[in-house]
C-alpha cells in the first residue's frame, strides 16, 4: 500500500527543499511507499536494509546506489529526513484521500453515534458497537465483533527527533486489514501501518483496553487479554496467548502456541510454545498457566 500524490514532483525539486544530495538520475516521484513496495515512481527509506533486486524507485539512504534503478536522496538519518519529506509533501502537492463512501454489507450492523469513514469495508454480519471510530483504509471481514468505543485505523506514534532534538512525528498511511470471526474490544486502539497493513488475521480475539501500535501481525486464533500495549512491528504466532497487563517492546515476535505471563515485560523475542514471565520476561517452566 502506498500514498499518492495530488501531483508528482521531481526527486531533485525535493532533494534542493531538503537541502540533500541527488545521487543517479533524476525520476517523477508520485507516491510514498514500503521499501518492499518501492516501484519506478515510488518514494521510500532504506535505515537497516537495502531495496530488493528488481526494486526501482527513489530512497533516502546513507549509501550510494548500486544499480541504476535507483535514485538515492544521501541522509545521514534516512528515516527522518523521509518524515521531513513527507511533512513537506502534504503541504504541497498534498495527497490523495479516499473519497469512496464505507462499503458496508447490509447484514452488518453499526450503533448507535458510531463513525465510519470513507474507504472503510465491512463485511458480511460483522457488528460495530456505539461510538467506535474506524478510519480510512480499515478493511474488516466476516462476522466480526468491534465493541463499543474501539478505534481502528488511526495513526500510530511514529516520532523521530531532527537536529534540534525536537520530535517529528511520521505521518502513517497504511491500513488496516482484520480478518473474519474477529473480536476487538471497548476502548481497544488497533493503529494502521506506518506505510503497508497492520494485520488481524482470522479468529483474533482482543479484550478491552488493549493497545495495537502499527505494522504489526497478529496470526490466526491468538488470545490477547485485557490491558495488553504491543510495540510497532510486532510479530504474534498462531494460538499465542497474552495474559493482562503483558507489554510487548517493538520488533519482536512471539512464536506459535507461545504464551506470555501477566504483566510481564517481553523485550526479546519468544519461541514457539514456550512459556515466559516477569519483567525482563523469562522462562519459568515450573509454573502453571491457565491452559493447564
Amino acid at each position: 500500500m502506498g500514498k499518492n500524490l495530488l501531483r508528482p514532483v521531481q526527486a531533485s525539486q525535493l532533494s534542493r527543499q531538503l537541502g540533500l544530495r541527488l545521487l543517479g538520475p533524476d525520476r517523477e516521484i508520485r507516491e510514498l511507499c514500503g521499501l518492499n513496495a518501492l516501484s519506478g515512481h515510488g518514494l521510500s527509506f532504506s535505515r537497516d536494509q537495502r531495496p530488493g533486486a528488481g526494486c526501482s524507485g527513489t530512497v533516502f539512504a546513507s549509501e550510494p546506489p548500486e544499480t541504476d534503478a535507483l535514485t538515492v536522496i544521501r541522509a545521514e538519518k534516512p528515516r527522518l529526513e523521509f518524515i521531513r519529506a513527507q511533512h513537506l509533501l502534504e503541504q504541497a502537492p498534498g495527497f490523495l484521500e479516499d473519497s469512496t463512501p464505507p462499503d458496508i454489507h447490509p447484514t452488518a450492523t453499526v450503533g448507535p453515534l458510531a463513525v465510519i469513514e470513507n474507504g472503510v469495508r465491512i463485511g458480511e454480519g460483522t457488528r460495530i458497537g456505539s461510538l467506535a471510530v474506524i478510519k480510512t483504509g480499515t478493511r474488516i471481514g466476516k462476522h466480526c465483533v468491534i465493541k463499543s468505543g474501539a478505534v481502528i485505523g488511526d495513526s500510530g506514534f511514529g516520532p523521530e527527533r531532527d537536529a534540534d532534538g525536537r520530535p517529528l512525528m511520521m505521518i502513517h498511511f497504511g491500513g488496516v486489514l482484520i480478518g473474519d470471526h474477529v473480536d476487538i474490544g471497548s476502548l481497544t486502539t488497533v493503529c494502521r501501518g506506518a506505510l503497508g497493513d497492520t494485520v488481524l488475521a482470522d479468529h483474533v480475539k482482543i479484550d478491552d483496553h488493549c493497545h495495537i501500535s502499527h505494522n504489526c501481525r497478529i496470526d490466526e486464533g491468538a488470545m490477547i487479554t485485557a490491558c495488553v500495549e504491543i510495540s510497532g512491528s510486532v510479530r504474534i504466532g498462531r494460538n499465542a496467548w497474552l495474559a493482562p497487563g503483558c507489554s510487548l517492546v517493538q520488533k519482536i515476535s512471539i512464536g506459535e502456541d507461545g504464551f506470555v505471563g501477566i504483566g510481564a515485560v517481553v523485550t526479546r523475542t519468544v519461541a514457539a510454545k514456550a512459556r515466559v514471565y516477569g519483567n525482563p520476561a523469562r522462562p519459568l517452566p515450573e509454573l502453571p498457566g491457565p491452559r493447564d
